[in-house]
């Protein structure tokens, strides 16, 4: 069991986490105790057995029902609607390592202390759009499975058995049911039609809900990649501003290092042409510890050369930049790459 704080990507698809794990997909992390896990496993473990009785059930009544093309038709289709679903939960729990892998990688909400401002707006685009996604998704899928239901009550179903000797036709009246199956059993009459009923808008319900709640989290993770490349498209301008400050002469490269999003990292004179005041000299920006930017181990393998550049008195590049700023510079240009390195992945 995974004991990892919910931060980052991992508390943004908490609720449809949740969702998995309340209709049965194999999500055995993030649990608050041990006994709640197992509770779980036993619990997945029955309900993929239901779901794969009910699947066999109907499988059985295709192949009892295959003389009539019509019937054949369309009992292949309900299999081939609900097979998807069988495999998208199997898919999970035999792949769900490498999507435990990929939300620890995004499970760090930390950015630059530069470009915290446009990092935290287009996060709150990406949440946004990922809970209104899972509400429609969500409410469109019980509706449809009660629809299912109620449409059922509609239509009397029957079946047509044509004597091959004398050519007569018998009509029999089916149970009236959500899909046709096959039971050993009467389950057109009585207590046994309700529960019948009543597993069978359980089977549909958490069918659909399984592979709906899948495709709403790649769908989330799509959103969350498209406000992040939105993200590192609007700092692109103003990090290759900075980067510029370690070898090229920028005039009034300290309007550069000002907190702030990367519409207000470089901020326009006034129209008086009056010389900007002096940098603080206990500026709070570059006092920020750089090194919990990215918590990840693998992000911070490179090394850079502690002289590069310090050829201009004694400074950092022809800007005459401190330590902090240049540390600053490259920290930003690593910030960069790191996460368009996450997102491609």
């Amino acid at each position: 069991m995974m004991k990892m704080k919910q931060q980052g990507l991992v508390a943004d698809l908490m609720p449809n986490i949740r969702v998995m794990k309340m209709f049965g997909h194999f999500v055995f992390n993030y649990y608050d105790d041990s006994s709640s896990k197992y509770l779980h496993k036993v619990f997945c473990c029955v309900n993929l057995f239901l779901l794969l009785l009910q699947f066999g059930l109907c499988a059985v009544n295709l192949i009892i029902e295959s003389a009539d093309v019509d019937d054949l038709t369309a009992n292949t289709i309900t299999l081939l609607f609900f097979t998807h679903s069988i495999v998208k939960i199997v898919y999970f729990a035999v792949r769900s390592k490498y999507f435990y892998r990929t939300w620890a990688i995004w499970n760090n909400p930390n950015s630059h202390p530069l470009f915290a401002e446009s990092n935290a707006r287009y996060h709150a685009i990406a949440l946004k759009k990922m809970r209104l996604l899972l509400f429609l998704v969500g409410a469109t899928t019980v509706l449809a499975a009660v629809a299912w239901t109620i449409l059922t009550f509609f239509e009397h179903p029957i079946r047509k058995l044509v004597d091959p000797v004398t050519n007569e036709t018998t009509i029999i009246e089916l149970p009236q049911l959500l899909v046709r199956s096959f039971y050993p059993f009467d389950a057109g009459k009585g207590v046994t039609h309700v529960l019948i009923l009543i597993y069978q808008f359980y089977w549909v319900l958490f069918m659909l809900i399984n592979a709906n709640s899948l495709d709403v989290l790649f769908c989330s993770w799509l959103l969350f990649a498209c406000e992040q490349l939105q993200h590192l498209k609007q700092i692109m301008k103003p990090l290759m501003e900075l980067s510029a400050t370690l070898d090229t002469v920028v005039p009034n490269s300290s309007e550069l290092f000002k907190a702030g999003s990367a519409d207000h990292l470089r901020e326009q004179q006034s129209e008086n042409n009056q010389p900007p005041p002096p940098p603080p000299q206990n500026d709070n920006m570059l006092d920020l510890d750089l090194r919990n930017i990215y918590s990840n181990r693998q992000d911070f393998t490179a090394t850079f050369r502690p002289t590069a550049g310090m050829t201009f008195n004694g400074g950092v590049g022809p800007n005459g930049l401190t330590k902090k700023q240049e540390m600053l510079v490259r920290s930003a240009i690593k910030y960069w790459v790191e996460r368009h390195k996450h997102i491609v992945r």
